[in-house]
């Protein structure tokens, strides 16, 4: 990889992460536009069900990841423009992920689940195949400092995705039913067409092709990607999926919906972190092959004061905004006085979210993958005492509580001792 001065590499994660955070606002304003189209168009009950197909296929695609996406960008890293690492890397992840999406559905299909669950769940999981795709465009685009033309392909696919909704909830189904909740899905599997197509072309424009399979190259990718993609869904149980379960389990289908919304927003802003933190991992991890430590410390220490100040504004502008936000973005009937608490903890997850980005990408580079992974186990299980408490909680109101307060738990867990090693690490 070509090496970059502080400065010059400086200028590049800002201006990769800037028009990240750019697709990223038009990309929020699309999304908005659609949630607002999809919960007035949706009763509670069926948004619901909505949510609960969207949980449920999510999952699975988290399950899929296995790490690939960063560990493409790490070897990408040393050879940006190398094809035969992009096509291995393909290749690897569309059967990876294939076999996980099929499962999926397999599993509905054994179990005899409703068909607008099996239908839904089949169409958003062929939608995130192809956003699986896209990503190890976005590895490579990452790795080269292209992320403008990611963030083009992304919203284009944005646009296709709320035009067919439109399409579906205006002009061919203006009247609601749950069995047209699977069409909400074919939407989405448009538009992430669209983004795969586009982040293709412009990965062909840039790429040195080498059409050679290397069978030794995927089976080491997979290796070294596993300890990430595990660290990955252990996190994502406490963060997402067994709250997620959890509520689902105590609320009616109403009152998850309104659960389901604020989460959305909070997981939707916690991105920043993620787009942030993987501009920096490319000029990182260079600087750390050149054992050049202050450097990388200083990148270091510069992102957790932008990410520090950024998670304390998220929490305290947006608990102010909050109810008038869920009213914007969806319906008034998703706004419900007696879980006023929701949004401002899942604002506060999603500010303590950007420190583990932090940690975990700093730490990934500094291939510490392994001890990373032993610290979740244990974050899994002090969130997962909180998760089992709620059952014995009086009030659904603190039943709720205790559940999003085990993700809070969990998550500040793995920032403090993920903090504390990178800290022994640079002091060596």
């Amino acid at each position: 990889m070509k090496k970059f001065s502080l400065p010059v590499l400086g200028k590049k994660i800002a201006f990769s992460t800037f028009v990240q955070v750019v697709g990223k606002v038009a990309q929020l304003f699309l999304a908005a536009a659609t949630l607002k189209i999809i919960s007035n168009y949706l009763n509670q009950g069926d948004y619901g069900i909505y949510a609960t197909i969207s949980e449920y296929a999510l999952f699975f695609s988290v399950a899929a990841n296995l790490g690939i996406f960063g560990n493409t960008v790490r070897e990408m890293s040393k050879a940006p423009r190398d094809g035969k690492i992009f096509i291995n890397a393909l290749l690897l992840r569309v059967f990876t992920a294939g076999i996980f999406f099929a499962s999926a559905v397999f599993y509905l299909l054994v179990r005899g689940s409703d068909t607008v669950f099996i239908v839904g769940t089949f169409m958003f999981c062929s939608a995130l195949f192809f956003d699986y795709v896209t990503s190890v465009c976005d590895g490579m685009l990452q790795a080269n400092y292209l992320m403008g033309r990611a963030m083009v392909a992304l919203v284009a696919g944005r646009v296709v995705h709320l035009g067919v909704i439109l399409l579906i909830t205006q002009s061919i189904f203006p009247d609601a039913v749950t069995a047209n909740v699977p069409l909400l899905f074919v939407a989405v599997l448009c538009g992430s067409v669209v983004t795969a197509f586009l982040s293709i072309l412009f990965v062909w424009q840039k790429m040195q092709w080498r059409f050679e399979l290397d069978c030794a190259f995927m089976v080491n990718l997979f290796k070294i990607s596993l300890p990430f993609g595990i660290i990955n869904i252990l996190n994502n149980l406490y963060f997402r999926f067994l709250p997620d379960y959890f509520s689902a389990e105590v609320m009616t289908d109403e009152e998850f919906a309104t659960f389901n919304v604020s989460f959305r927003i909070a997981q939707v802003m916690s991105l920043f972190s993620t787009f942030l933190m993987f501009s920096v991992l490319p000029g990182f991890k260079q600087y750390l092959e050149d054992k050049e430590w202050k450097k990388a410390g200083l990148i270091y220490k510069r992102v957790w004061m932008i990410l520090a100040a950024c998670g304390f504004l998220l929490v305290t502008v947006g608990s102010i905004l909050g109810p008038f936000a869920l009213e914007l973005l969806t319906h008034k009937k998703y706004f419900m006085p007696e879980f006023w608490f929701i949004l401002p903890m899942m604002l506060l997850l999603a500010a303590i979210s950007y420190g583990y980005d932090l940690v975990l990408i700093t730490l990934f580079a500094l291939e510490e993958d392994v001890w990373f992974l032993k610290r979740e186990v244990f974050a899994l299980l002090f969130a997962g005492l909180l998760f089992i408490s709620s059952f014995f909680a009086d009030s659904l109101q603190l039943k709720i509580a205790l559940i999003i307060l085990g993700a809070i738990v969990g998550e500040s867990f793995m920032v403090v001792f993920g903090a504390m090693r990178i800290q022994r690490r640079f002091n060596r």
